[in-house]
């Protein structure tokens, strides 16, 4: 699991990083493309370290992990298809039910046919519920993986991409 720092919107390879014993980021030495090695501190911090350092904002927020991310984005991928086919299985049910209504005996007695009417009613309106929320929890991983709960506070994200 290689790290990069992100400073300025260059990623330079880390070579290694420092946490104090509470396990708060102290400094992270990062190697540039010509060999050139750098310790970064984070700025609030940088007053207390005697040795050279370039001193950036938000230090944990510039470390980026690209094989962990990228692997986070393909199992949230692999989970939205499989809900995705849950739903359609679990539509299809939800018409399996509507079509065995619809073809409900008219020769039963009256008694019967309302008791298998109910059933098949309060049958329809679970499956339905069921449909409803997985239709909500595949919209809900799509926006997330999208980034829009990234973007609502867009103050933020101009903050971070402007440094």
């Amino acid at each position: 699991m290689q790290a990069v720092i992100n400073v300025k919107g260059t990623k330079l390879s880390v070579l290694s990083i420092r946490h104090s014993e509470t396990g708060k980021l102290l400094m992270v030495h990062a190697s540039h493309d010509n060999g050139h090695e750098t310790c970064f501190v984070d700025k609030l911090d940088s007053q207390h370290f005697s040795i050279p350092h370039v001193a950036i904002e938000n230090l944990e927020g510039a470390l980026e992990y690209p094989e962990v991310e990228a692997r986070i984005t393909e199992e949230r991928n692999k989970l939205i298809h499989h809900l995705e086919q849950m739903l359609r299985v679990e539509q299809s049910k939800l018409d399996a039910i509507l079509v065995d209504l619809g073809e409900t005996e008219v020769e039963y007695p009256f008694e019967k046919l309302g008791d298998k009417l109910i059933t098949k009613q309060s049958e329809y309106k679970f499956a339905q519920q069921r449909v409803f929320g997985m239709l909500d929890t595949i919209e809900e991983a799509k926006a997330y993986a999208e980034g829009y709960f990234l973007n609502v506070d867009c103050e933020s994200i101009e903050t971070q991409s402007s440094h």
